[in-house]
Formats: structure tokens, sequence, C-alpha cells
């Protein structure tokens, strides 16, 4: 399928969900059962197959929901390709992104939409996220803080947690992901658009994102690399070249650590990769009662 066609019928849903997937069939009934759970009705579930090699399209293939449409080419092409086709495809004036191994908050689309479609609403905007494990235990909570939208801040630190953002479709056409950054993909274009966009953010941890651990030191060092390319690229304007070294000779050291790591076998010494590079915070007790009903909520919906 061309990636510059858009479906037809889009059924007038005020929001598209765009989902990649590759590989995804341990996870995956559970995150498309969350968006069934959302509290509003009216929206579309675009999933976008990246080449999956296991049983992830016929588990999509399994729903018998209207609202659920797989777009399946039989290739793999990578996520920063299917992040584009998705705003392409999508026929919604809004877009939110949602990972596959991830889980969304029932009120999530509804108060994202609700920010987005007021009066001068922002291009964008992401929530704070409830952290989970493998086996979507409760482990913190993260990107509460507040939103500080500039260059500078989106390259030492990023901005968004990715997969908790929500913005206007025309907005993520016009701004497409660059496969050049590909891992960092989403940090490179905050700094890009910070500068000409208005952005926004719900303090509340409205999805639930699951964090791999121990991480991958392969996957951290080849994010590593990127995130150099990117200082490279953007640093000298922003930091000037003193600051820029300072971060590149720091992401060295990262990726000797990490080689240290592998070399030795030594990869549950490391700690949980952040790579939202949000602070992560314990919960509170009331975020913890509504974290783990809604959980159990959705364990229910998927054992029925």
């Amino acid at each position: 399928m061309s990636v510059n066609r858009r479906p037809e019928n889009a059924g007038g849903a005020p929001i598209t969900v765009g989902l990649p997937i590759w590989n995804n069939e341990r996870t995956l009934e559970a995150a498309i059962r969350s968006v069934q759970a959302q509290t509003i009705p009216d929206w579309v579930l675009l999933v976008v197959n990246d080449g999956s090699r296991d049983d992830s399209a016929a588990i999509v293939r399994s729903f018998r929901d209207p609202r659920i449409r797989l777009v399946d080419d039989g290739e793999h092409r990578g996520l920063v390709y299917r992040l584009n086709q998705i705003a392409a495809l999508a026929a919604s004036p809004f877009l939110a992104r949602m990972d596959a191994d991830d889980l969304m908050h029932p009120q999530r689309l509804e108060r994202q939409l609700a920010c987005l479609s007021g009066a001068g609403g922002p291009d964008l905007v992401a929530t704070a996220a409830y952290i989970i494990d493998q086996d979507g235990r409760l482990v913190a909570t993260a990107g509460a803080e507040p939103l500080e939208a500039t260059p500078r801040q989106a390259l030492i630190h990023g901005l968004f947690m990715h997969p908790t953002v929500a913005g206007r479709t025309e907005w993520f056409r016009e701004n497409p992901y660059d496969e050049r950054y590909v891992r960092s993909e989403d940090r490179e274009l905050w700094i890009r658009t910070c500068g000409h966009s208005k952005f926004a953010k719900i303090a509340e941890p409205l999805y639930f994102y699951r964090e791999s651990r121990p991480p991958d030191p392969a996957k951290c060092a080849a994010s590593h690399r990127t995130d150099r390319r990117i200082l490279r690229r953007y640093g000298p304007a922003i930091l000037g070249a003193a600051e820029t070294w300072r971060l590149v000779c720091r992401s060295w050291l990262r990726d000797w650590g990490l080689k240290t790591v592998r070399e030795i076998h030594a990869e549950r010494l490391i700690g949980p990769w952040r790579s939202t590079r949000h602070l992560y915070h314990g919960l509170s007790p009331e975020q913890r009662r509504e974290a783990e009903a809604i959980l159990e909520g959705m364990a229910e919906r998927q054992a029925a």
C-alpha cells in the first residue's frame, strides 16, 4: 500500500489511534482491548503491521470490531516509516500514538481530545504515564514534570513520553519523522518543531508504559549513537560547542559501560532503561489504587 493513500471510509471518528506492530503477539491483545475500553466509543484503531513473523496480524483479525483496521503489506520497513505511514493514512482530524506492548488508561482519548479540541488548542498534547514491568506490575510514574517546550530542553532531556502523544493529524503530516534518527526519532522531531508549534501536557498518568528490564545493551547503544548524531546536528547552535562536546563524551562513556556489561554478562546490573528521559517517581496510594483497579479490569476483559 502506498504511504500516501488514505482510507476511503473514515467513519467520521474524531480520532485515530495509530498502532504499529512488529512481532507483538504476547502483548497485542491487551493493548487493543485497552483501546476498546476507552470512555469514548468514537475512534478508529489503525494497526499497521511491519512485517511481523508471529501471530500478531492474526490477533488483530480475530477482533470483530469495525473500528479496528489492519494495514498489512508484508514488508519490514521500520518504525519511522510506519509512523509516517499512519499519519498519511489517518482520516480523522486527530491522531494518537500507541505502542503494542503498552496499555491505555480508559480516559486517555477523552482527556486528550478535550484538550486538543478547545479554541486555540495545542498541536500536540502528551500525558504522564504509569510504568509497568514485563508482567504488567506497577513500578512507578513518569512524565508529570512541568513542560518546558524549548529546543534546549528537547535536546537535553526530551519533552514527552513518545507513545503518550496525541495531536492534530495535519501536524504529523506536515512534520514527519526523520529516518536518519532511528530510536530517537521523537526527540529529533520535538527539537525541530517546538519553536513553531504549540505543545501541552496533561500531568496525570493516562497511559501504561511497559519498560524492558533488564534493558537490551545493543538497543541502548543504538540509541546513544543516534543521540550523538542529534547532538552534532543541533547542539552547537542550541548549547554551544563546549556543552555539546561534554554531552557527546558522556554518551561515549555510557557506550563503554554497556560494552563492559555485555562482556561480563551482567546485563541485570543495569538500572531500568530510561528511554523516556523523564524522572521516575513512586506511586501515591491513590494512584496505586486507581492503576491496580484499571489493570485488574483489563485482565478480566481479556480473560472473558
